[in-house]
């Protein structure tokens, strides 16, 4: 299980929507999940959970949940003028029930900064500051060692159907369900804009 640098991770990473079938080592997977709760966070609270679905079975229900509810929003049939990066996904969304593994990003708020009143309403998006750079590295540290991933929220729409599945308690807000495996296809160079035209100098737009 060799791993690259750093920089080569960033560079070279991809989302992916097709992956092959092999399953993923449980190895590579704690690896991942320890890379992730080294990411900074407020007040070093870590309110993070990782709940990792390798079970074939709970695999297809996650997966039929994501399917229906990214169908149900955009649409069972693509429009004629259908972008790529939505072509994309919604492959994706079809073949959600066939991924090799997942990863259910969460955020437990009784381990937050703010106490949490059992029966109270969670507020959502509170602790993002930290659950957001523990899936960043959750990503990278799955690139470095040659798995896929793709950050994705559809299940948002039905996450009722989600907490009841794999009983998740009230107080735990799933955030992203990340598909997990090793890609058909290859990492490489991404399409963004130079970092020359989004970075300015003491003043906005002094990009000298």
């Amino acid at each position: 299980m060799q791993d690259i640098g750093l920089f080569e991770a960033i560079y070279s990473q991809r989302q992916f929507t097709r992956y092959r079938p092999d399953p993923v080592p449980r190895e590579a997977i704690d690896k991942i999940i320890e890379a992730a709760t080294k990411a900074p966070n407020g007040g070093n609270k870590q309110p993070w959970e990782f709940i990792v679905i390798t079970d074939r079975d709970l695999i297809s229900k996650v997966g039929q949940i994501y399917r229906d509810a990214w169908l149900g929003a955009l649409g069972a049939t693509p429009p004629p003028n259908e972008s790529p990066v939505y072509r994309s996904a919604r492959y994706l969304a079809h073949h959600m029930p066939d991924v090799p593994a997942m990863i259910l990003a969460c955020v437990d708020h009784t381990r937050g900064s703010v106490p949490y009143t059992p029966g109270e309403p969670i507020v959502r998006g509170r602790y993002a500051s930290s659950i957001w750079l523990a899936v960043q590295n959750l990503f990278l540290a799955a690139r470095a060692l040659g798995l896929g991933t793709r950050l994705t929220t559809a299940h948002l729409r039905r996450e009722e159907e989600i907490q009841a599945l794999l009983s998740i308690p009230e107080y735990v807000e799933t955030v992203a369900l990340i598909p997990l495996g090793y890609p058909q296809g290859n990492f490489g160079s991404t399409s963004r804009l130079p970092a020359r035209e989004v970075t300015s100098y003491n003043r906005y737009g002094n990009r000298e």
